[in-house]
C-alpha cells in the first residue's frame, strides 16, 4: 500500500500511525486502570496484571514496536547507507517490545521468575536502544527536535535507574515516591522520539550536509546525447 507521494509505501506515516496509536493505548490503560495501578509508585508493566487493562497495554506495546519496524524499512528505503546502524537499533528495540509483550513482568515486590527476567531486560533494551537511534538521526538531520527528545530520554533513563528501587540512591532521593510516574515521562518520550524517527522516513533521505545542493546526473551536467558537430 502506498500514497501517491510513496510516503505510505515507505513506511513513515505508517510508523508515525504506530506511534501515535501506541501513546493512546498507553493513555487508555493508565485511566482504565482508575486506582489498581499507582502512576507515581508502580511501573508501566504492572498494566499488564490486570485484566481491564492488560489488553491495551499488550496492544499499545505491539503497536509501538510497528512503529519502529516501519521507521526502519522506511529509513532503508530512503537513506539505505547512512541509516544502517539507527534502522539496527529500531529493530532492536522493536525485538525488545514484543519480548515483553510475550513475557509479562511479575507482580512486586520483585522479578521472581524467568519470564520476569526476560522482561526486564527486554525493556532495558528498549529504553537504551531507541534514544541511540534517535540521536544517530538527530546527527544526520541537523534538526533540533530529535536530539532534544533523545537527550530527554537519556535523562529521563538515568533518573529511572537511580530512582528504582534497589538502587543505592534511592532510598535518600526518594525514588520509590515517583519512579514510576519517571517512567511513564520515559516511555512518552521514547513514543515521541519513534514519531519523529518516523518523520525522517516519510520525505525524501537525509541531506548530505547543511545548504549543500543537490548532484545532478551527469547527462544533465554534461549534455546526453553525441556531440553535435557545427558546421561554419
Amino acid at each position: 500500500m502506498s500514497g501517491r507521494d510513496g510516503t505510505l509505501g515507505n513506511g513513515g506515516e505508517l510508523g508515525r500511525g504506530g506511534a501515535v496509536l501506541a501513546a493512546v493505548a498507553m493513555g487508555y490503560a493508565h485511566l482504565a486502570a482508575g486506582g489498581a495501578v499507582d502512576p507515581m509508585g508502580d511501573l508501566v508493566s504492572d498494566y499488564a496484571l490486570h485484566d481491564a487493562t492488560a489488553w491495551a497495554l499488550v496492544g499499545g506495546t505491539l503497536a509501538l514496536a510497528s512503529a519502529c519496524l516501519w521507521t526502519a524499512y522506511g529509513l532503508a528505503r530512503t537513506d539505505p547507507a547512512r541509516s544502517a546502524a539507527a534502522r539496527v537499533l529500531l529493530v532492536a528495540g522493536a525485538l525488545g517490545l514484543l519480548l515483553t509483550a510475550v513475557f509479562p513482568t511479575d507482580a512486586a515486590p520483585g522479578v521472581t521468575s524467568i519470564a520476569g527476567e526476560i522482561h526486564r531486560w527486554s525493556a532495558a533494551v528498549v529504553f537504551t536502544a531507541l534514544p541511540c537511534a534517535g540521536r544517530l538521526l538527530g546527527r544526520r538531520s541537523g534538526g533540533v527536535a530529535l536530539p532534544a527528545v533523545s537527550a530527554a530520554c537519556v535523562a529521563l533513563l538515568a533518573l529511572f535507574l537511580a530512582a528504582h528501587p534497589g538502587s543505592p540512591i534511592a532510598e535518600p532521593i526518594g525514588g520509590p515516591g515517583y519512579y514510576g510516574l519517571v517512567e511513564r515521562l520515559l516511555l512518552l518520550a521514547e513514543i515521541t522520539l519513534v514519531f519523529l524517527a518516523a518523520g525522517h522516513a516519510s520525505g525524501r533521505a537525509l541531506p548530505e550536509a547543511a545548504g549543500r545542493p543537490p548532484r545532478r546526473p551527469a547527462a544533465a551536467r554534461h549534455g546526453s546525447g553525441a556531440p553535435v558537430l557545427q558546421h561554419k
